[in-house]
């Protein structure tokens, strides 16, 4: 249906009045006989009852009149809140992360971005790497952060931050054996498949001929550090997951030679996309952290 036409139908019904309905739409009377003589024909039947210069609506009209209240009303709320967003008092971001990135690594911006932009709408989604490549593609999501490594020609990825993998056990298991034994004897706690984790120790395993005699799977690094802190084998995260940890002696670190891998955390999204205000803002503050000084002593660290 015509929003203009419904417009007017809704003018000479509250009115009760096609001449004043014509001028509070600033038409001629001709024109607004027009236009609801093409809304009666378009619905097939007659909206309103006509008695001499009395008008009133049909029951086909008044359920018209309400679901043109209703329309109007939403077309009225859009135009509203488009217009603010182009004026960049609201926004949305839909923002995908993996889970050492959510819980480990942008916990605080995100908790910033909240504070200083109350107004925009901020959606996270926690996802496998393989998953958010995949929603960044189709639009389902602005952008991602994640460390997965391959990422397809129509997407665009930039390093955000540096990330070791690290292998850790309670200090009571890790007795005297040595390194060469625990690798043989231990079990090894590992995440889920399709986490770029474990991914990346699986290859760690072919590469240095190493077959661990059992393999726990764990899902989520809080889920494998809990087994860890367990004493129920060695379990491989990322060194933020366990910053506190080996410090306080909850953790010991096994030390692997050759080392596990180091990693790049991405800021994944899609080229040809127009990043409203709230994704402007985001990639911001992105930008911020990648320059912080956390985060390039962290990177200098690594590099020694």
């Amino acid at each position: 249906m015509n929003t203009t036409h419904l417009q007017t139908f809704r003018a000479v019904a509250e009115l009760k009045h096609f001449a004043k309905a014509a001028a509070s739409r600033n038409l001629s009377q001709p024109a607004v006989s027009h236009q609801i003589a093409l809304l009666e024909e378009e619905v097939g039947a007659r909206l309103f009852n006509r008695k001499g210069r009395s008008i009133s609506l049909t029951v086909v009209g008044e359920v018209l009149l309400e679901e043109a209240h209703r329309v109007l009303s939403a077309i009225d709320r859009a135009d509203e809140r488009v217009r603010e967003a182009a004026r960049g008092t609201i926004g949305r971001v839909r923002l995908g992360v993996s889970q050492t990135a959510g819980l480990y690594l942008l916990n605080e911006l995100l908790v910033r971005y909240r504070e200083q932009h109350p107004t925009y709408e901020l959606h996270i989604e926690v996802a496998s790497e393989p998953a958010l490549l995949d929603r960044v593609g189709r639009n389902e999501l602005d952008m991602a952060v994640a460390a997965s490594s391959v990422v397809t020609s129509d997407l665009r990825k930039a390093p955000l931050a540096t990330d070791l993998l690290v292998a850790v056990m309670a200090p009571d298991q890790a007795g005297a054996s040595s390194t060469s034994d625990l690798l043989k004897q231990k079990t090894w706690i590992l995440r889920e498949q399709g986490s770029d984790t474990r991914q990346r120790v699986e290859q760690w395993f072919e590469r240095n001929h190493v077959t661990p005699a059992r393999v726990m799977t764990v899902p989520g690094p809080c889920g494998v550090k809990r087994a860890a802190l367990a004493g129920l084998g060695i379990a491989v995260l990322s060194s933020r997951c366990v910053v506190g940890d080996i410090p306080s002696g909850g953790l010991v670190q096994v030390a692997l030679k050759p080392p596990l891998p180091e990693r790049v955390f991405n800021v994944i999204d899609h080229p040809q996309k127009h990043h409203g205000v709230a994704c402007r803002a985001m990639l911001a503050a992105l930008d911020v952290l990648r320059g912080s000084p956390a985060v390039r002593k962290q990177a200098r660290a690594k590099r020694r």
